[in-house]
């Protein structure tokens, strides 16, 4: 009885970050064994060098972002915290974060820039801090100026209000690249869905002060008016077109497929095609089909699936991960 529950322990035991990037669509299995083997050497080269996290590391290499790592592990409830991993090193004690945590959301203020602001973390501690966790920087914006060329093109991306509500805002527009500030690790979450919507776009953060989001705001929507004309811009594809995941249990990975859905239904519009609805079953059997005969042919286990743009039309290609 006592192996079976061992046996059983073993079973349910939670799924590790490389695990639930993999499951995802994110990864692949090499991938989370290249960076396994990165890891290791790490820590044996430099014993003393504080535990890097099994994310920020597949960050370092490129094969995720910072906003795929922050979207799973928030899905799956496997975030570490700002709040627990500033207890669990012994910075402050959990009371004290606890009495952080209602000042701060008695005042409105983010918690990072409350425990700035009443000096219980220094700025050195937090940008350190967000970096490990987040792999995104934390910069002070002083004298910044908007460039009035892009502020029309910003403003559309998001608007004033929404800026409030999530205290965040688009600084810069280089290329097809628009940088934010944001001021809490949760404006991840409402900025990746506001890019599904300016595909044409790509989306970076930075970790700002409150203080900063506040003249910031108040620079960027002074001359916010509601009779601005649109700025068109030529529509980039290419962050569409360089999607892609790989599927190993069609039958569970719903979540994958339907992302890949939605973005292969967003291209056809986007190339002029009229918009489709009610599709998602017969596109989830297609995936299904696909994954099984490409699996049987070539006797592995893994199908990884992109797109090709054919004049006005979108080809989904998939091809075996071996």
């Amino acid at each position: 009885m006592q192996n079976q529950n061992k046996k059983f322990l073993k079973m349910v035991e939670p799924m590790k970050t490389g695990e639930l990037l993999a499951k995802e669509g994110f990864i692949s299995q090499e991938n989370i064994h290249e960076a396994l083997v990165l890891q290791k050497k790490v820590e044996e080269s430099s014993p003393r060098e504080e535990h890097r996290l099994f994310g920020m590391i597949l960050c370092e290499q490129n094969l995720i972002t910072p906003w795929d790592n922050y979207y799973v592990l928030h899905k799956y409830n496997k975030l570490q915290s700002i709040q627990w991993t500033l207890v669990s090193k012994k910075v402050l004690t959990n009371e004290v974060i606890q009495k952080a945590e209602k000042d701060s959301q008695e005042q409105d203020i983010p918690l990072i820039s409350s425990l700035i602001n009443t000096k219980l973390v220094s700025t050195m501690q937090m940008k350190s801090l967000l970096f490990n966790l987040f792999h995104i920087p934390f910069k002070f914006i002083n004298d910044f100026t908007y460039n009035e060329k892009d502020s029309t093109i910003l403003i559309q991306v998001m608007d004033k209000q929404k800026s409030l509500e999530n205290k965040s805002i688009p600084l810069v527009i280089k290329n097809n690249t628009i940088l934010f500030g944001i001021t809490d690790p949760e404006n991840i979450l409402s900025l990746r869905k506001s890019n599904d919507l300016f595909p044409q776009y790509r989306f970076k953060t930075v970790f700002i002060s409150f203080a900063h989001f506040s003249k910031l705001h108040d620079k960027l929507y002074k001359s916010d008016s509601k009779t601005a004309l649109p700025v068109k811009k030529p529509l980039d594809l290419s962050l569409l077109l360089n999607f892609k995941t790989f599927i190993k249990d069609p039958e569970k990975q719903n979540d994958s497929i339907q992302t890949m859905y939605e973005r292969y239904e967003l291209l056809r519009q986007l190339i002029g095609n009229p918009k489709r609805t009610d599709l998602q079953n017969e596109f989830n059997q297609f995936v299904i089909q696909t994954h099984k005969k490409i699996t049987q042919e070539y006797n592995n286990q893994i199908v990884k699936f992109s797109f090709k743009r054919e004049n006005r039309d979108v080809k989904i290609i998939a091809f075996p991960k071996i």
